[in-house]
């Protein structure tokens, strides 16, 4: 593992790219001074409201610990809906068709804010809602500003971390079995490889993304991806049941593996472990980027609920139950398992790269096409 100081350096050089070219409004601290009569009267009116409804990835353990901590904090509900980003997206554009404007945030990853969500114009930037002393403070966040990832200012990430490719089951494969992506592409691996969808967005298209575009370059990247479809994995997008495969020795490794399922299954004593891989590996939030839709229906306790994950006290509660280290310099990295810390080599992704994975995905489901079901 690599020291608390080369971490440090990493993750201030992460931020510094992740919020780089904001304009000075996003990037500076409000100058209207805090009143704690204004905070009180914002938590009056959210309780009234009574909820905040969020549509969110796959958040996992988050789910709870969001709800339960955020109820005992201000008394008011949390309405977590989870679903794909395709899901997601589908259930908005129905419900804003038929004149329903049913929610106030979204949880989700930088693929599908940048490539489905950014376009069509239904969020609000994030810094006019801000009031906390604690979260205007630039000092507190890594970089000295705001972890806002786009230009407007309507994304802010939450947490970062850097997830292994390939979960493997300890009974079937060796520790140094398999050490970089060629190696799967031995004969003894055909039939029983299984994947995470890469024609979808998650974490299947994260990892098709970054071997191909990024790792590999697009010829050898496609030639790989190409010849791994000859060993015949078995591609799902259902996240538990991918790491069920291979917990139950259905088959011997995962690549793309959803963290927060597969984490699950690991604390239940599975026998499963990530392998790190010698290729450099993407960073990212994950699904632990948070937005806010136009038309709120709970506009107060959208506010409320905004500041108090963006504080030290709710970001820390996602952190923790996420598994990835925070955006905030105050917030310890205790209980974020090693393996999941970006290492100095792995790769900090901007916003072409994120809208790039449309394509990406369309070249995926030409590749894996004979797999896909």
């Amino acid at each position: 593992m690599k020291s608390s100081s080369s971490l440090g350096v990493f993750f201030l050089a992460a931020m510094l790219i992740v919020t780089s070219g904001l304009p000075p409004t996003v990037m500076a601290s409000q100058t209207a001074p805090f009143s704690p009569a204004q905070w009180e009267d914002l938590v009056g009116k959210a309780k009234k409201e009574g909820t905040v409804v969020i549509y969110a990835g796959p958040i996992g353990e988050a789910r709870n610990a969001l709800t339960e901590a955020f109820r005992q904090k201000y008394g008011i509900s949390l309405d977590i809906v989870l679903g794909r980003g395709k899901e997601i997206v589908a259930r908005i554009e129905s419900e804003r068709r038929a004149g329903i404007y049913s929610v106030d945030v979204g949880i989700h990853g930088m693929t599908t804010f940048f490539n489905s969500i950014k376009p069509k114009s239904i969020t609000v930037p994030i810094a006019p809602l801000l009031i906390l002393p604690e979260i205007l403070d630039l000092a507190k966040w890594r970089g000295g500003k705001l972890p806002l990832a786009d230009q407007e200012g309507h994304l802010a990430v939450l947490v970062l971390g850097s997830s292994p490719h390939l979960l493997i089951n300890t009974t079937m494969v060796k520790p140094d079995e398999i050490k970089s992506h060629r190696d799967l592409l031995d004969p003894k691996w055909q039939g029983k490889l299984a994947m995470n969808d890469p024609s979808l967005g998650g974490a299947g298209t994260e990892w098709f993304t970054f071997i191909v575009k990024k790792e590999m370059g697009l010829e050898k990247g496609t030639a790989f991806m190409k010849q791994l479809a000859r060993q015949k994995p078995a591609v799902t997008r259902d996240q538990r049941l991918l790491s069920e495969w291979v917990a139950r020795g259905k088959y011997a490794a995962v690549l793309a593996p959803d963290k927060s399922t597969t984490m699950q299954l690991i604390r239940a004593g599975a026998p499963l472990a990530f392998v790190d891989l010698e290729e450099s590996r993407p960073t990212s939030s994950g699904p632990g980027n948070i937005m806010v839709f136009d038309r709120a229906p709970h506009p107060n306790a959208t506010k409320l609920f905004l500041n108090w994950i963006l504080s030290k006290e709710g970001i820390g509660v996602y952190s923790r139950a996420h598994g990835y280290t925070s955006t905030r310099l105050d917030v310890v990295t205790e209980g974020v398992d090693p393996i999941f810390m970006p290492r100095p080599t792995d790769t900090i992704l901007g916003e072409d790269y994120q809208i790039a994975k449309g394509e990406m995905r369309k070249l995926a489901k030409e590749i894996f096409r004979d797999v896909l079901k």
